[in-house]
């Protein structure tokens, strides 16, 4: 996966070197920043709705990523400016959102896109008005079709989400699974994959249950699933659903091995604030690697001023987003959609020494020289359709209130 650990300690360095550059708001670092006026970058996140729990981090991690670009000369000698707008994770609050950034705020892409159903509400208006549009929802459908060359999924498509799951729960022991879903169309989508896969390697699956977001007690779906005493339990969710499953789970004296998302069973350790400790122990998620040592992730925890060791998935993702639209954009030599959006694949499938901080990646573009953007969520390329492809995904645990790898699988 890249460069040697010793290797990605070094671009740390480097990376570090340069936040330190920037935090001394030196004369030099005053001298360089961009003069032109800004490209705007739309972020359409869930600030509030079902999706609240997320949207704040991507904010934080848009903010940072152009922050850090701007302070070492911008994009084609222009700032970037990050616009947010609330999709209140709603399709109708999504779509009226997008359209403003596209018509009021000139923005060239819409970045974020927490939820999979406002991602396909999205997608249309970002197709008519030749914006880019690179989203974190993980619905299939979202790649489906023509779209453009223009939508760019900055995340893990649900069938492989789904496959991965399955290839851990067999390897940890299980033979027999039940699977109990939120109803969304990204969590929907995992839940065919997973049963085929676990079937494939051997393994049955006894019950799928679907639940509804926000109901005020889960303990019919809980015991109908867990009475069962399935091997493990799939539990494709968000954080404030599957806490309160959780809770309920722990309070029935369940012991059946429980698998979720990291977003669902981490979030920089929200999740065990919300259950406790003794509820969270043992409970397993799966998410897109690299991160921990990983130089490009580490550089997004110093740029957002998280401690290290922290996992946060969505951030990070947006992160990536605007790294990789900065990059293209200057390949390009160019922020109109239409001609960035064709070297978006490019600054991460081509040949080159890996490159895991953007300002080094913009430097090499004007040197003309050879790199390519190692993700800070994964070190991922692109397929023809925009998917992420050849990912690896980490299985944590956690333990004693902490997640810990315990292993990964593709």
């Amino acid at each position: 996966m890249g460069v040697s650990k010793l290797g990605q300690w070094r671009v740390l360095g480097v990376a570090v070197a340069s936040l330190c550059v920037v935090a001394g708001a030196s004369a030099a670092g005053a001298a360089s920043a961009p003069s032109g006026a800004p490209i705007r970058i739309g972020l359409l996140a869930p600030l509030t709705g079902s999706g609240g729990a997320y949207g704040k981090e991507e904010e934080t991690a848009a903010k940072a990523a152009a922050a850090h670009i701007n302070a070492h000369g911008g994009v084609l000698g222009r700032p970037l400016e990050i616009i947010v707008a609330d999709d209140e994770t709603t399709p109708t609050a999504g779509v009226s959102a997008a359209r403003k950034l596209i018509d009021v705020d000139g923005v060239v892409a819409i970045t974020g896109v927490w939820s999979s159903a406002v991602a396909l509400a999205v997608r249309p208006v970002a197709l008519e008005k030749s914006v880019a549009l690179l989203p974190v929802g993980s619905a299939d459908e979202l790649t489906e079709g023509d779209n453009k060359g223009l939508v760019w999924r900055f995340q893990t498509n649900g069938k492989n989400w789904g496959q991965a799951f399955a290839n851990v729960a067999y390897k940890d022991g299980a033979r027999t699974a039940s699977i109990l879903v939120l109803q969304t169309p990204f969590t929907l989508s995992t839940v065919k994959p997973f049963a085929d896969r676990f079937a494939q390697q051997g393994g049955k699956v006894l019950d799928t249950l679907y639940f509804n977001p926000n109901q005020p007690s889960y303990r019919a779906e809980v015991e109908k699933i867990f009475s069962k005493k399935p091997d493990a339990v799939f539990l494709p969710s968000y954080i404030p659903e599957f806490s309160a499953i959780v809770r309920e789970i722990y309070r029935s004296g369940y012991e059946s091995k429980l698998y979720t998302f990291s977003h669902a069973a981490d979030s920089g350790g929200k999740f065990v604030q919300n259950v406790g400790k003794a509820a969270a122990e043992g409970v397993n998620h799966v998410q897109a690697t690299p991160v921990g040592n990983n130089a490009s992730y580490q550089l997004y925890l110093k740029q957002t001023q998280q401690p290290e060791g922290t996992i946060v998935a969505f951030g990070a993702n947006v992160f990536d987003e605007i790294n990789v639209l900065a990059l293209a954009i200057e390949k390009a030599k160019s922020a109109k959609a239409a001609d960035f959006s064709k070297e978006i694949a490019n600054v991460v499938n081509t040949k080159g020494p890996d490159v895991h901080d953007p300002v080094q990646g913009l430097q090499l573009i004007r040197a003309g020289k050879p790199f390519r953007y190692s993700g800070a969520t994964a070190d991922f390329r692109f397929a023809p359709n925009g998917d992420q492809v050849d990912l690896d995904y980490g299985h944590y645990r956690v333990l004693n209130g902490v997640s810990k790898l315990v292993g990964t699988t593709k």
